[in-house]
């Protein structure tokens, strides 16, 4: 009893401040919907779907995850699902705009004096990775197409991402880069808050890479 009211009159979570911590974002409209415009790093997964894919794609229940849809309806209805299914850290975002526009102001702030040390534009990363461990946060999917030399690959959507991350230790700097620097500014600020001091990223991700004509291997 005591348990349900303290819940009950507990502060509202914040989806920002999860968003901010490297939380998964799932949105659950329709795929026609998500190709006309999609929050940075969010996965598709339609509601129709949610209840069978969901289970597969993610395993740890401890994750945490913030859903989104146009209007905040649909992404109710599949945080009870996920819930259902034994997930215990999920919160409905909203409209998926809205998450949007926060995802935008955090990587201009990554952006900004206060972290920009690690923001790392083509140049500076090229050279300065050579110095510690280079990370590819991208999907296997993207990684096939090419990845910059020397890199591991470490899909920023595993379930097990930190896991892997935290193996990899503190002490040697790490070097984060993806499509187009949104998931590893995400995984920045969730290193970060982990405690890792020596992170870094590429601004633009491989598409700055790319245009500067850099190598590319494929494994």
């Amino acid at each position: 009893m005591f348990g349900f009211l303290k819940k009950l009159f507990a502060p509202a979570e914040d989806p920002k401040t999860w968003v901010a911590r490297g939380a998964k974002i799932i949105d659950v409209r329709s795929p026609g919907e998500f190709a006309s415009g999609n929050a940075p790093g969010a996965v598709n997964i339609p509601l129709d779907q949610f209840a069978t894919q969901v289970p597969k794609k993610f395993r740890d229940t401890k994750q945490e995850f913030v859903l989104c849809c146009a209007s905040g309806n649909r992404s109710g209805m599949a945080k009870s699902i996920m819930e259902q299914k034994g997930f215990t850290h999920v919160l409905n975002g909203g409209p998926w705009t809205r998450l949007r526009a926060w995802i935008v102001g955090l990587m201009v702030f990554a952006s900004s004096g206060i972290m920009s040390a690690q923001n790392l534009d083509v140049a500076s990363f090229e050279r300065e990775s050579k110095k510690g461990i280079v990370v590819d946060v991208r999907t296997p999917g993207e990684v096939a197409d090419g990845m910059i030399a020397g890199a591991k690959h470490i899909d920023f959507y595993d379930a097990a991402f930190m896991t892997k991350m935290t193996a990899l230790g503190k002490d040697k700097p790490i070097y984060m880069y993806c499509r187009s620097g949104g998931r590893s500014g995400q995984a920045l600020s969730k290193l970060k808050a982990a405690g890792f001091t020596k992170v870094y990223h590429l601004q633009g991700g491989m598409g700055a890479w790319m245009a500067a004509r850099k190598p590319v291997v494929k494994k």
